[in-house]
């Protein structure tokens, strides 16, 4: 695994992005709460793939959230990215927040995804489902509410206390700050008018704890994507790429493995 930076244009603030395995190629859009390093789903990913994981503009060590306004200025930015790299279609995998670009591209531009996993989707808002909200919680348990266990962002997040409670507090708030550019204070993208478009087999993947994205909205995604296949993940919240990281990379990589 390598951690690595690249500059998409001039002028651009440059990308922090994790590189590791070999095989077929792997996008991996991560979630409102970036990255926790080379996690353990993306690693068993690369045991298959070659995996490239980048910060969104404005989480993590990225900068660049002033460069990107909309979905569209997101899709753009992962198409210059996946070009700056030299790649061509790719498997995508997207969670969260992540979800929703990885579908946006899938739409806009069809040609760069081959196979698509989407886990615990935003970017859809139902009145009748509903569902918590992410940027309205203790500043100080700010990312308890993505878990289907709350202690285990404990474990997950705070490490069990081998990382400064301090500057992990600022980086929750600094990365929440980025998503709430997009998703506050309604996570409805508009994302469902173009979810037809999607050619690339999708499956998609609800968790059965998730209250930021409750399950019942995986069948409205489902119903909207053509052939798209649809699964639970038990015992998980909306981060079940660090709740359950096997399931996870299991799951995307059989998806990705299948033939068409």
């Amino acid at each position: 695994m390598e951690q690595l930076t690249i500059t998409l244009r001039p002028g651009s603030a440059p990308v922090h992005f994790f590189r590791g395995g070999a095989g077929e190629p792997v996008l991996y859009l991560h979630h409102l709460a970036g990255l926790q390093g080379w996690e353990p789903a993306i690693a068993e990913l690369a045991t298959k793939f070659e995996v490239f994981a980048p910060y969104h503009p404005g989480w993590g060590p990225s900068q660049g959230l002033d460069e990107v306004e909309t979905g569209l200025d997101l899709v753009l930015h992962y198409v210059d990215f996946l070009d700056a790299l030299g790649l061509g279609a790719v498997h995508v995998v997207g969670h969260s927040i992540g979800a929703w670009i990885a579908a946006e591209l899938a739409a806009i531009r069809p040609d760069r995804v081959r196979r698509l996993a989407l886990f615990t989707p935003i970017g859809i808002w139902d009145d009748a489902i509903r569902g918590e909200d992410p940027f309205a919680q203790n500043p100080l348990r700010a990312t308890e509410v993505l878990f289907a266990d709350p202690a285990r962002r404990e474990n997950l997040i705070l490490r069990d206390g081998t990382v400064d409670p301090l500057e992990n507090y600022v980086q929750e708030m600094k990365d929440l700050k980025a998503a709430a550019k997009f998703l506050w204070p309604i996570p409805d993208t508009g994302v469902i008018k173009r979810l037809p478009r999607i050619k690339a087999p999708t499956i998609l993947v609800g968790a059965s704890g998730d209250r930021v994205v409750p399950p019942a909205y995986i069948p409205i995604w489902k119903a909207n994507i053509p052939g798209s296949e649809a699964k639970t993940v038990l015992d998980a919240g909306h981060l079940v790429n660090l709740e359950q990281p096997s399931r996870f990379a299991t799951i995307a990589g059989s998806w990705f493995l299948r033939p068409n």
